[in-house]
């Protein structure tokens, strides 16, 4: 029985690091993409703008029995959003570096196809972008056709730098070659009440108070895994 029972135990450590070979350790790759990103705001209406990524990302191999995987990485992102009032358009992009921490668990289809969800959160960082506001020549409204710009994330911008949400994906691998589609949804309230001019010459502009402003990004990325 002793025997019997260490031939048993050998053969399913045999086994067991067998399966562990089949699993990469340490994955690296690359990844663009097309981001339709929007905001969700207290009592205002939001139109989705483009944007895109890119994106280096790292893989780590959590368990040596399975293929449960830490993701990471490191991407600049743009996003954005456009708002239309009266005789005012505005549209904002915004432009960040961000860090996702997510796992997923790989799932090999026929030894052709590896698809896995993934889950997790991300922080993003704003680096860059530009906010600008269009007013259309009204009578009606008494306004004059003009078109202010400014610093996104300056003294007269409208958003704070920082944002941290929780990030989703599905993901299919042949080969080399990924394509992932996903949903970021942020939990930060990115909005800040500013005053500003117009001309930036000291005509009143107004403000803005878009309380409880959060982001939200649908992406969909190609890519490659070295």
């Amino acid at each position: 029985m002793k025997k019997i029972f260490f031939a048993l135990l050998g053969v399913a450590l045999m086994a067991g690091n067998a399966v562990a070979q089949d699993f990469e350790k340490n994955i690296y790759g690359v990844r663009a993409g097309l981001n339709v990103s929007n905001v969700s705001v207290q009592g205002l209406s939001a139109d989705s703008k483009a944007g895109f990524h890119v994106a280096g990302v790292y893989q780590r191999l959590l368990l040596n029995t399975h293929p449960l995987y830490l993701e990471t990485g490191l991407q600049i992102t743009q996003k954005g959003f456009k708002t239309e009032f009266l005789a005012e358009t505005t549209k904002i992009n915004p432009l960040y570096l961000e860090v996702p921490v997510m796992v997923n668990y790989k799932f090999n289809i026929k030894d052709v196809v590896t698809l896995y969800p993934s889950v997790g959160f991300y922080y993003a960082l704003g680096i860059a972008g530009k906010g600008k506001l269009e007013t259309a020549a009204s009578e009606e409204f008494g306004t004059e056709a003009q078109t202010d710009k400014y610093d996104l994330f300056g003294s007269k911008g409208v958003m704070k730098r920082s944002d941290f949400g929780m990030r989703v994906s599905a993901t299919a691998e042949w080969q080399q070659f990924v394509f992932s589609l996903g949903y970021e949804f942020g939990f930060v309230n990115v909005a800040k009440s500013v005053e500003f001019d117009s001309d930036f010459e000291g005509e009143d502009f107004g403000g803005s108070d878009w309380a409880k402003m959060k982001t939200g990004n649908f992406f969909i990325s190609v890519g490659y895994n070295f």
